[in-house]
């Protein structure tokens, strides 16, 4: 169910430190010679869309690459889900803060080949699966 206020930095990194990652599925990009990983969090546990909706941690972005859209610096956080006042969007936290939040979130809803992150290097955006449908974010 959509949320009526964004998640809190606290809020996140409490699910996070309660979540798996799944190393197999991580994803990784490049530009100008500077990295960028994504490792995704396992979500088998969401039964339906709207838990989903309500605000899920989804996994760890490590990035030496500033966001050119959002300004998101080199680091890593934890990354979050949330449908606020029925929009989607995408927040990073770091150190119990929201440090930053995705310029662009689009839903689609089939599933990106091999189901692993995908990272777009001209726009430092990432396409993500996420149980039930996927998203294409950019920092």
């Amino acid at each position: 169910m959509a949320r009526d206020k964004a998640p809190t930095g606290p809020e996140i990194k409490e699910k996070a430190k309660s979540a798996e990652l799944d190393s197999s599925k991580a994803g990784v990009g490049q530009k100008g010679g500077k990295t960028a990983k994504l490792v995704p969090a396992k979500l088998h546990h969401l039964k339906d869309v709207k838990e989903l909706e309500d605000g899920q941690f989804i996994g760890v972005l490590e990035t030496e690459i500033e966001g050119d859209r959002a300004g998101l610096p080199p680091g890593t956080y934890d990354v979050f889900v949330a449908k606020v006042k029925g929009d989607w969007n995408v927040y990073f936290e770091s150190g119990g803060q929201v440090v930053g939040q995705a310029a662009s979130v689009v839903e689609k809803k089939e599933p990106p080949p091999g189901e692993k992150p995908q990272f777009s290097e001209g726009s430092f955006c990432w396409w993500v699966w996420l149980i039930f449908t996927g998203f294409q974010w950019c920092v």
